[in-house]
């Protein structure tokens, strides 16, 4: 019978962490980490396959978990029950208030005139739908521009097609996506299609600055169909049926996050984990972001199995609601601002299961060099990299705009652009030793800062907090999102 690669492969990792970590403190003469936690914590973390278990859990009997609906709620309800099942009795709710809540209704759109086409489609999040089915013509916007503003004789009651793939920069993105949305409710369009940048036929969904209500639908259009219809176009008018069947609730709406804590001996500070358990229904949110919460979840029962207490508390918090406007982790720094102070670092993972990198510092250069050499027990893992990029991209922007250490796992690409927001990010994809992998070097990070003698950096003022996203270039996408406020 042949030996298993994997587990000796975690033996020889374990080792080689252990003894690094040794010959690095003996030289610096600072007093050695207990290296037997960290090779036990990475050991457990990669063979338990605790992550992979629950995330199958969480994607064939839940699936998709559109924040505010029923399957948001189990998932919560599960996420509790796995850690009160593990020892961890002190896990619990944190409500909050939505603005609004959304049904995704179905959404079915044919070529009419001149010929008969089924097209493939999908609604953005947080939109309304058509008022039953209708028939419109199609007009074709091209590319947003400078100077390029929809005029009302061009596209009043029309399914509008606009280029807008992403360009990378996502303040400027997500800020043309919403002005010509706008722009086009204004002038009388009866829906806006955005081209899909996905492959094979496939359509995308979002709510990002389209919540709490969009303008008027928005519809994720296959790149391919998109084509078809400029194709007709050119040789003449072109018009489609569509029904959209999206609503929303009556009034504001309820959500929560899931909080539980590995106490530590001096619980005056802390060392936060989070993800997102909210997804899109196309499929079941199994790397974005039902990955995340598996191995986060996962970083907490290896903690309280392994009965390892850190010198500081290590938090771990599963936030519903970001793929809205970051609703939970925005509601948690409210019903907690009292003790930001106390929050070393905010270690967010929401980038997929693929081979962990390090972790980006969102702009934060005065936490570099510590945060250098608190990574350094991941060196074995090929995870200790320091990114000094920044993004709004998840939950850490929460913390971010009010001055919190926050960290974001950075990882392989692989193919995370292609299933992100689409009908194939399922379970099945899902490679479990990432899963693993991931796990330990959440857990290791989390126990490293816990652990250090002293914080890698401090809290930023709302002054220097501006001057951050004005050297990043978030600025913009920060007016954007907290048009009412100013960092705190």
């Amino acid at each position: 019978m042949r030996l298993s690669v994997f587990p000796i492969a975690v033996l020889l990792c374990t080792a080689s962490m252990a003894a690094a970590q040794t010959a690095d403190s003996n030289h610096s003469g600072e007093t050695p980490q207990p290296n037997d936690d960290i090779a036990r914590i990475v050991g457990y973390a990669m063979t338990r396959g605790g992550a992979s278990a629950f995330l199958e859990t969480l994607t064939d009997t839940i699936g998709g978990r559109i924040t505010g609906s029923p399957q948001s709620r189990a998932t919560a309800e599960l996420i509790l029950k796995a850690l009160k099942e593990a020892g961890l009795e002190n896990a619990y709710f944190e409500e909050y208030e939505l603005t609004s809540t959304w049904q995704h209704g179905s959404a079915m759109g044919e070529v009419i005139q001149p010929v008969r086409h089924a097209l493939m489609i999908g609604s953005y999040g947080w939109v309304p739908g058509t008022p039953g089915p209708i028939e419109v013509p199609v007009a074709d916007f091209g590319a947003p521009g400078e100077n390029h503003i929809p005029q009302a004789e061009q596209v009043r009651g029309a399914a509008v097609i606009v280029d807008l793939r992403s360009n990378g920069i996502s303040s400027t993105y997500a800020g043309t996506r919403i002005t010509i949305a706008r722009q086009l409710a204004q002038a009388g369009a009866a829906a806006m299609f955005i081209v899909s940048d996905k492959p094979d036929r496939m359509v995308y969904t979002s709510a990002f600055g389209f919540y709490p209500r969009g303008p008027l639908p928005i519809i994720s259009i296959a790149s391919e169909d998109a084509a078809l219809l400029r194709r007709l176009l050119a040789r003449g008018p072109v018009k489609l049926r569509l029904d959209v069947q999206n609503s929303f609730g009556k009034g504001p709406g309820r959500e929560r996050n899931v909080v539980v804590d590995i106490e530590g001996a001096d619980p005056s500070e802390m060392v936060i984990l989070c993800a997102h358990f909210d997804s899109w229904d196309a499929a079941q949110g199994a790397n974005d972001n039902g990955s995340g919460v598996a191995t986060v979840l996962e970083a907490a029962r290896v903690f309280k199995a392994l009965k390892i207490r850190p010198k500081h508390t290590i938090r771990f918090v599963f936030f519903s609601g970001e793929e809205q406007l970051a609703n939970g982790s925005r509601a948690y720094v409210e019903q907690h601002k009292g003790e930001l102070d106390r929050i070393r670092a905010v270690f967010n993972t929401d980038a997929g299961a693929q081979a962990p990198l390090g972790f980006q510092l969102n702009g934060r250069q005065d936490l570099e060099a510590a945060t250098r050499k608190l990574l350094k027990p991941l060196a074995a893992l090929d995870a200790n990299r320091v990114y000094l990029d920044a993004d709004f991209d998840s939950d850490h922007e929460s913390f971010m705009v009010v001055g919190v250490p926050a960290y974001s796992m950075r990882v392989e690409p692989g193919d995370y652009d292609v299933r992100h927001h689409t009908i194939v990010d399922t379970f099945e994809r899902i490679d479990p030793r990432m899963l693993g992998i991931q796990t330990a070097v959440m857990a290791v990070a989390a126990y490293s800062f816990a652990n250090a003698e002293q914080a890698p950096g401090r809290r930023l003022s709302p002054t220097e907090v501006r001057e951050l996203l004005k050297r990043t270039g978030l600025e913009p996408l920060y007016e954007l999102e907290y048009p009412n406020a100013k960092p705190e």
